[in-house]
């Protein structure tokens, strides 16, 4: 043993001398990194990670670094690329290939109608917005997903209302009287009406695609010149079942009231309740009405799926469940929802068999409108209660009520049932060609109950109606589809009959005087049989329609897509019901060319340029064309005694067997483009379209006509602009990640003409009257118009300078003078062009490791707003009667008001729309997975010079565009929301 240890030393000794003779030695390692196309990765970072040497590839993408002896892999990293380990075998020259560690989203599948294409295979203008993409925090109506998120899109919630409708604009303005909102299409159901999205399950969506020009709308023809948006719903696949839940909780509040003055502030300034019912009693309050009908709202929602599938079939159901109690006092909604998505592949996967329900059921809070009216014209020492704690009972000499009871007293309530019901069979009988046949059908209920109660103050008149409506529609298609490669040629065919039948009808019940207001509406016949009204109202119509369409590339490089739709609607006379719509686009793939394929830094670039022509019959109910006859009184009959008085019939209605197809035709040219290894894509789109033969209800002499307004194709309009969609990854790493992307969009609309004839007679108006001002000695005045040359609703106002010695307002009389309101004519008024110049949004997406925060801005510039509310408040002669502002009584303005540009004012904005902060957790056990958990603000702040409560309001449409009305769909305040939410999968 003795004899051996010096061995044992020796040999540990010659071991480290190995090892450290190893490491001491060094060896040159040389290379190229490149991308997938074999171009020169520059500045790609070479790194041996054990003694961190490391060095970077040069311009050409050449590297040279000296590593240990013993070293056998290196790093090899770059942005945009995925990260790799090369293995080391010797010190021969080493190329390495890197693979981009993110696609560009020209390689995503969209939608297009009637089939699917991938991005970069589209011609027309397509945006497509994914669930990852969408606006979070509590939605009342699936829209809110993507608002301000799609360039040309303009999507407007005029007030915090959850049952209100929302406002949807794509490239502007349409039409004069049609219904203005986009084709909405979920799961190949095309909804009948575009309201009718409220009912459907936010938390069920998974896309929204977006066809935006006419060469894209064009294949849904007739219904395609507002433009379509397809909404697919979540679909199963195969393999074991998985559950998933989302649910939030939260509360809204009101996010901002008017500078009312409070009680002693109205005391201070002299301000009584001399005119109201009560008089003197009326001063023991001190009241902020908006309070009075306001809360904290909270809110709730809960989604449970399942999904799989095997053996060819797949599945997902889900069931939902949202809560969103307003934040004004008896108002708000509730839903519960189903869905349920199917499909069966069979016959060696050329039979496939897709079905599709979706269920909802929605009961609505309505908000009588009228009280936001009396909350500013109340007194605010006038009392909620009296003495005894009942509501107290008052009315000024301007009817002005105690709001309270008048909301929280009412029923007024309906319940909406929306059911679409959907499927499909195709089957491939020879190699690229399937036949098959789809169907549809969507059923819309609604039933509204009302009744309002004998109210403290409003007198002893009680009253009740039931109204129930019915909106549905039927589709049947037969369908072709033939998608083929021969060689670099590869053709896409569509084919397709589709029968559509649209039937609306509605009924109506209502009476008074009820001598026990307990039974609310449930017994309508128990009043006074004198004030029992009943109506009731039915139409149909038809739209079938012969459609083909052929897509064609070559090589992936050049493309040419046309299509041709033939619809026939029975809404029009029996010479013009037939409309043809065309379309033809073509796109050049640059990015494949030769020329531009190896220059590095462009991923993807393609050009494309289409032309359309698509159709509008929405401003007309079914028979318009027809003459129509309607009672107008009785008369006597003297042959028959039993029933002396008979109803008289009168026309009610012009015929106009000529009415035809309102026709958009439109050119537009798009620019799609992914650079810097994808970090950088966007599009950029130009379009230029014109409506002609709009429909518009224009006054005619009688006689030679029977009632002296008739509807007619008359007039033209223009829409014109430029849309820019972006998006960067500023930070691409393994822990920290930040994306930022962004729209804007400029558009201008333009009348063309408002006038014409019609069997002689001329239709020769180019001022229409559009919005009215309201207020004391203002009934009946017209501010807005439809005036050629202008935007649609163009301002026609006076110019405010100032006030006299009186505090009376003066204007600009056009001469260099002024002069007071008694003296103004239209020769001093001017018109003001509201409309916005641009419209945009900014999305940023950050995230650390597990922690990710998301906030999305969303503004409107150049736009303006007419301050009706402050225009009635804003007066300190409003002491006597109601209320006043702080800032009407600095003023020192004491008249009633005249509609002028002083209220017309800058309603530019920049909001912040969401914000979400979340943690993914991830997997916390076998069976739970993907767990999230996260926090949501919505509307949290608004930047804007607008004096009103909030600068979104109705921005088109009748009666009220551009104006901010007390007792309009804008007066429903507007909500600031907070809510916490959780994802979860169990497997």
């Amino acid at each position: 043993m003795k004899n051996k240890t010096p061995r044992k030393i020796l040999l540990a000794l010659l071991g480290v001398f190995w090892a450290v003779s190893a490491f001491s030695q060094t060896k040159t390692i040389t290379g190229k990194v490149t991308d997938e196309k074999g171009m020169a990765v520059p500045g790609a970072s070479i790194l041996e990670k054990k003694s961190q040497t490391g060095t970077a590839a040069d311009a050409d993408g050449n590297f040279q670094i000296t590593v240990p002896g013993n070293t056998t892999s290196v790093e090899v990293s770059a942005i945009g690329f995925i990260t790799q380990n090369v293995a080391i075998s010797g010190t021969e020259p080493l190329t390495i290939v890197l693979k981009e560690e993110q696609k560009s989203d020209l390689n995503e599948v969209v939608v297009i109608g009637y089939g699917t294409a991938r991005k970069k295979d589209v011609t027309g203008a397509v945006a497509n917005v994914s669930s990852k993409e969408f606006n979070q925090g509590p939605i009342t109506n699936p829209m809110q997903q993507i608002a301000g998120k799609v360039s040309g899109v303009v999507i407007t919630q005029p007030s915090g209302d959850p049952n209100q409708n929302i406002s949807i604009r794509l490239r502007g303005q349409t039409s004069l009287a049609g219904n203005q909102a986009p084709l909405i299409v979920v799961d190949g159901v095309q909804l009948p009406d575009p309201n009718q999205i409220s009912s459907i399950s936010p938390a069920d969506i998974v896309t929204y695609d977006i066809l935006k020009d006419a060469s894209a709308t064009a294949i849904y023809g007739a219904r395609g010149a507002n433009g379509v948006i397809l909404i697919s719903t979540k679909k199963g696949a195969a393999g074991k079942a998985v559950i998933d839940y989302t649910g939030t909780i939260g509360f809204d509040k009101n996010a901002k009231k008017y500078d009312l003055l409070n009680a002693k502030e109205f005391t201070d300034a002299g301000g009584t309740t001399d005119n109201f019912a009560g008089g003197s009693t009326l001063r023991n309050g001190n009241t902020d009405w908006v309070d009075a009908i306001t809360r904290t709202a909270p809110t709730t929602s809960h989604n449970v799926g399942i999904s799989g599938g095997t053996g060819g079939f797949t599945y997902h159901g889900s069931l939902s469940y949202l809560k969103n109690e307003g934040i004004v006092i008896n108002s708000g909604k509730e839903m519960y929802g189903l869905n349920f998505n199917a499909q069966q592949k069979a016959l060696n996967n050329k039979l496939v068999i897709n079905l599709g329900i979706n269920a909802n059921r929605a009961i609505r809070k309505w908000t009588d409108f009228n009280i936001f009216y009396y909350v500013l014209q109340m007194a605010p020492i006038a009392p909620v209660y009296d003495s005894t704690g009942a509501y107290y009972a008052f009315r000024n000499d301007y009817d002005i009520y105690n709001p309270v009871p008048l909301q929280e007293m009412r029923l007024n309530q309906s319940r909406d049932q929306t059911n679409l019901w959907n499927g499909s069979i195709d089957y491939e009988i020879i190699d690229g060609l399937k036949l098959g046949a789809a169907g549809s059908m969507s059923f819309f209920n609604r039933q509204t109950d009302a009744y309002t109660p004998v109210l403290p103050g409003y007198g002893n008149i009680n009253s009740g109606s039931k109204y129930s409506e019915n909106n549905d529609s039927k589709r049947g298609e037969l369908h072709a589809f033939y998608v083929k490669s021969f060689g670099k040629h590869n053709i896409n065919a569509t084919g397709v009959y589709e029968y559509n039948y649209f039937t609306y009808d509605n009924s109506n019940a209502a009476g008074e005087n009820y001598l026990y207001d307990p039974n609310q509406n449930n017994n309508l016949g128990g009043g006074n049989p004198a004030k029992n009204t009943i109506a009731s109202y039915k139409n149909a119509y038809r739209l079938i329609s012969f459609m083909g369409r052929i897509m064609y590339n070559y090589d992936a490089r050049y493309y040419l897509t046309a299509s041709l739709r033939r619809d026939g609607s029975s809404k029009f006379g029996i010479n013009h019901q037939w409309g043809y719509f065309p379309s033809v686009s073509a796109a050049w793939r640059l990015s494949q060319e030769e020329f531009i394929k190896y220059i590095g830094w462009i991923n993807e670039l393609k050009l494309s340029a289409g032309w359309g022509r698509t159709g509008n019959s929405d401003a007309l109910t079914p028979y318009q064309t027809l003459l129509l006859l309607g009672g107008s009184g009785t008369f006597y009959n003297p042959a028959t005694p039993s029933f002396n008085y008979r109803t008289a019939y009168s026309p009610s209605q012009n015929a106009n067997p000529d009415l035809r197809w309102e026709t958009r035709q439109g050119a537009n040219f798009q620019l799609d483009f992914a650079l810097f290894r994808n970090r950088f894509s966007g599009n950029i789109n130009v379009f230029s379209d014109k409506t002609k033969d709009l429909l518009y209800n224009y006054t005619v002499p009688t006689p030679p006509f029977f009632v002296n307004n008739i509807w007619a194709n008359v007039g033209d309009l223009t829409n014109k602009g430029l849309e820019i969609q972006l998006n960067g990854d500023i930070i691409r790493g393994e822990q920290v990640n930040w994306s930022l992307g962004g729209q804007i969009s400029f558009v201008k609309t333009k009348v063309q003409s408002l006038a014409g004839t019609y069997n002689g007679y001329d239709l020769n108006t180019d001022h229409i009257p559009a919005g009215y001002a309201v207020g004391r000695g203002l009934s009946n005045s017209p501010i807005t118009y439809l005036q050629v040359g202008y935007s649609p609703y163009v301002f026609y106002l006076p110019h405010y300078v100032g006030l006299d010695d009186k505090g009376k307002e003066l204007f600009d009389d056009g001469k260099g003078g002024t002069v007071g309101k008694d003296a103004l004519n239209n020769d001093m008024k001017r018109y003001i062009d509201p409309a916005p110049k641009f419209t945009y949004g900014i999305n940023n997406s950050i995230s650390y490791k597990k922690l990710s925060l998301n906030f999305f801005l969303r503004g409107v510039s150049g736009l303006k707003n007419f301050n009706n509310t402050r225009m009635l408040i804003d007066n300190i002669g409003n002491l006597k009667n109601g209320n006043t502002t702080k800032t009407g009584l600095e003023s020192g303005d004491k008249d009633d008001k005249v509609a002028s540009d002083k209220w017309l004012q800058n309603a530019s904005f920049l909001r912040m729309d969401n914000a979400t902060l979340s943690y993914t957790i991830g997997k916390v056990s076998d069976h739970f997975d993907n767990l999230r958990v996260f926090v949501t603000g919505n509307n949290l702040f608004v930047i804007t010079k607008y004096k009103g409560l909030d600068p979104e309001i109705q921005v088109t449409g009748t009666n009220n565009s551009y104006i901010d009305m007390f007792n309009a769909d804008n007066a429903y305040y507007k909500a600031r929301s907070f809510s916490l939410g959780v994802n979860i999968s169990i497997k």
